[in-house]
């Protein structure tokens, strides 16, 4: 039995979310009750740069990224942060694709495991202590779909699968 662990960089993204929620909420609780007509621009830019990062750190890594995946056997069990567990038979997955991604001058691989062309379990270097465990039992049991170009883009429409 392998099981994932985070790395604490990991643990910093629901941090930032509890920190960017208390903030959000706090400077609506200040300001009720909100006068529209008085509003400014960087008031609804700062707003909006707020909702999409809330939304892409929840739904986005949050949700498909930090997660624990345990590979017993034939099966590999993942649990998200958010509570949520999906088990899954080897037999399910048609493969694994990965992925390099490069911010601040680091490189960190990605692995998905695929199933009917979607991406069901994200693997990440820059999140899981035991990545090359985990990707060497992965490369023994599935077949190697290829590596796919990393795009902000994608990953970005994934959250709202």
């Amino acid at each position: 039995m392998l099981k994932s662990k985070f790395k604490f960089r990991a643990l910093l993204i629901p941090i930032l979310i509890l920190a960017i929620t208390s903030v959000s909420i706090f400077i609506i609780v200040e300001n009720w009750p909100l006068k529209i007509d008085e509003l400014r621009w960087i008031e609804i830019y700062m707003t909006f740069v707020f909702l999409l990062t809330w939304i892409w750190l929840v739904f986005g890594e949050l949700r498909t990224k930090i997660i624990k995946v345990i590979i017993d056997n034939n099966n590999i069990e993942k649990k998200n942060f958010l509570g949520f567990n999906y088990k899954y038979s080897f037999k399910d997955f048609s493969g694994y694709n990965t992925s390099i991604l490069t911010a601040k001058g680091e490189s960190f691989e990605y692995l998905y495991l695929i199933k009917d062309d979607q991406k069901l379990i994200k693997l990440s270097e820059a999140y899981h202590k035991k990545y090359s465990d985990l990707k060497n039992k992965i490369e023994a049991n599935f077949k190697n779909l290829g590596e796919i170009k990393f795009n902000y883009i994608d990953e970005f429409k994934e959250i709202f699968k």
